[in-house]
């Protein structure tokens, strides 16, 4: 059964929080949503005031404003797109990762690859297609089709991401 001082110890436990988060939220504030967004062999953005960040998870891409509920999400092959302003947008092309929006008022992307979409070849991209549509068909196991299937759907995700840069 709790007691007296075990409550006044939580409550005093959520307090410190909510005080850190208030403080954290209200630096924050002033300058946008603090954001990181990295690979594992390079930092693209390292704790960088930004308006809004989009991206694409595994549930439904959605978009990170400041003030954004607590969340993890797993992300599948498709665009990361960083609003530093409403006009200053770099779209990044990402494999897969993890989106991180914390109480502290930041967020974060981790992604396995990613690169700006403008530095995507179309025809690279179509070859690929072409590769892998051919393999999944050729396939002489389920292992060699679900690689195949897993590299045509990244392939396909870098298609639409090249029909954003237009």
């Amino acid at each position: 059964q709790p007691t007296a001082k075990s409550a006044m110890f939580r409550a005093t436990r959520f307090l410190r929080r909510v005080l850190r988060s208030d403080s954290a939220a209200t630096a924050a504030s002033a300058d946008g949503l603090m954001f990181r967004f990295n690979t594992p062999s390079s930092s693209i953005i390292d704790n960088k005031p930004i308006k809004m960040v989009l991206v694409p998870a595994v549930s439904g891409d959605f978009g990170i404003l400041q003030g954004h509920v607590p969340t993890i999400a797993q992300l599948k092959p498709g665009v990361v797109s960083v609003y530093e302003t409403d006009n200053d947008i770099t779209h990044y092309f990402v494999s897969g990762g993890f989106a991180v929006v914390r109480e502290d008022a930041t967020a974060s992307v981790t992604a396995a690859e990613a690169v700006e979409v403008s530095e995507l070849d179309p025809a690279a991209v179509q070859a690929g297609i072409s590769q892998y549509t051919n393999e999944i068909a050729s396939a002489k196991s389920e292992e060699e089709k679900t690689n195949a299937e897993i590299a045509l759907e990244v392939h396909q995700a870098m298609e639409y991401a090249l029909t954003m840069a237009k």
